[in-house]
């Protein structure tokens, strides 16, 4: 116990204490005339000694100290532990070492000093020093509050806890919400936030084009492309249909392709002079999806086969209808109610095209197309209501092919919104009306 027990009280003998009443001689061992430790009594003479102290004797003598005669006879040992004795000396009342005022049984010291006494020297509880800082119990509380260096602090800017010898390299050097100042632009603030999210915003970052590998300013990124050699630009022809983007490098060396750009002018001259059915197509945005998936039903705005043909409309169900419902989006299209349809032959037949738009880039849309049945309910003129029965697809696509897919770089639910593109064609344009 750190010290607390006299020079014989571990290994050396008898119990060295202050006893208030003295033990009787009976009870005290004739090698260390101290109160007898785990008392063993000779079988010859009667007379008691520490386990330790007759041990020790052992090593030099077979003889008993006090009669002499052997303490081991034909391999048989004539000492043995008195039980009787060592219940008499654990019941002997003593005082505490540590000068406390504790008095009690022997039996019950070491755990009083081990676990309560106020005077008992203890090591620290976080460790200090390398655990060799002691200290009296009664100290101990004062000591972990206001001297450990491994008392616990709490930083009060990140809520971090720390050994109070870690404080200042801490907040110097670790501490997250610390001050800081951008390197690049020079702008304070807090650690965390300045090396991190600060970094995709600051204005002053150099970044590297992904066409020229050339490093430039955050700030001058949106006129980059005005000047990179490597950004794909329109050809001069563009408006007669060359839709070939050269690098800003190559544009002279396309442009003197003078067989190709006349190819593109006669074509469009020929397109220019035909009369062609005109076909809308239009594009709408279903915003707030996951708000949609818990709604019935999303109409897109009214749109015609043409200028003045079938009026027509797209219903989306977020969450699936019929066999897709839970796992895909259910796309429908309803023939409705128009000012042409006096004018137009029906039941109706055609084909309705709906695009689900890649909103990372211009191609690998999602498409796919319906034709409306002659004989059915969805093909025929409005009459009540507003609009007529849908057709389409229960299941037109999965809720998990709308997700970021880094393969095909497609991405159709994006900012919590998804973007249509639809158009139709009747197959009877003859009969739509012009005027």
């Amino acid at each position: 116990m750190n010290g607390q027990f006299s020079r014989s009280s571990l290994s050396e003998g008898g119990y060295d204490y202050k006893f208030i009443e003295e033990p009787a001689d009976s009870l005290k061992c004739l090698i260390c005339l101290l109160v007898v430790r785990e008392p063993q009594q000779h079988g010859g003479c009667g007379k008691l000694f520490c386990k330790v102290c007759i041990d020790n004797h052992k090593v030099f003598s077979n003889n008993c100290p006090h009669c002499r005669r052997p303490l081991l006879q034909r391999r048989l040992s004539t000492i043995f532990p008195d039980l009787k004795s060592e219940r008499e000396v654990k019941s002997l009342l003593v005082h505490c070492p540590t000068a406390c005022e504790w008095n009690g049984e022997l039996r019950s010291l070491k755990d009083h000093i081990q676990k309560v006494c106020e005077n008992a020297i203890v090591t620290c509880p976080n460790g200090c020093s390398n655990g060799k800082a002691t200290m009296m119990r009664k100290n101990v509380n004062f000591h972990i509050l206001t001297k450990c260096p491994n008392r616990p602090y709490l930083c009060t800017k990140c809520r971090n806890v720390m050994e109070f010898r870690n404080v200042k390299s801490h907040e110097l050097n670790e501490c997250p919400k610390r001050q800081y100042t951008c390197p690049h632009c020079n702008e304070a603030g807090v650690y965390d936030e300045r090396t991190t999210t600060h970094l995709e915003v600051c204005p002053r970052v150099e970044i590297k084009c992904r066409k020229c590998s050339l490093q430039i300013s955050r700030c001058d990124k949106s006129d980059h492309p005005l000047f990179c050699l490597n950004e794909p630009v329109r050809c001069t022809y563009y408006n007669i249909g060359c839709a070939e983007k050269p690098l800003r490098k190559d544009v002279t060396k396309h442009e003197m392709n003078a067989q190709l750009h006349l190819s593109l002018a006669t074509k469009e001259v020929l397109r220019l002079n035909k009369i062609q059915l005109r076909k809308d197509a239009l594009t709408f945005r279903m915003r707030k999806f996951e708000q949609n998936l818990e709604k019935k039903r999303f109409y897109s705005p009214p749109f015609h086969t043409s200028g003045a043909g079938y009026k027509m409309c797209i219903l989306v169900y977020a969450n699936g209808l019929g066999d897709g419902e839970g796992t895909h989006v259910t796309v429908a299209a309803h023939l409705m109610k128009g000012d042409n349809d006096d004018s137009l032959s029906w039941p109706f037949t055609g084909r309705v095209t709906v695009e689900l738009l890649n909103q990372l880039e211009d191609k690998n849309h999602y498409k796919d197309t319906t034709t409306f049945p002659a004989d059915g309910v969805y093909s025929q003129r409005v009459v009540d209501g507003e609009r007529g029965e849908g057709w389409g697809w229960r299941k037109f696509i999965s809720h998990a092919d709308l997700a970021h897919k880094p393969l095909t770089n497609t991405q159709y639910l994006k900012d919590d919104t998804l973007i249509f593109r639809v158009s139709a064609e009747a197959h009877k344009p003859w009969l739509e009306c012009t005027n």
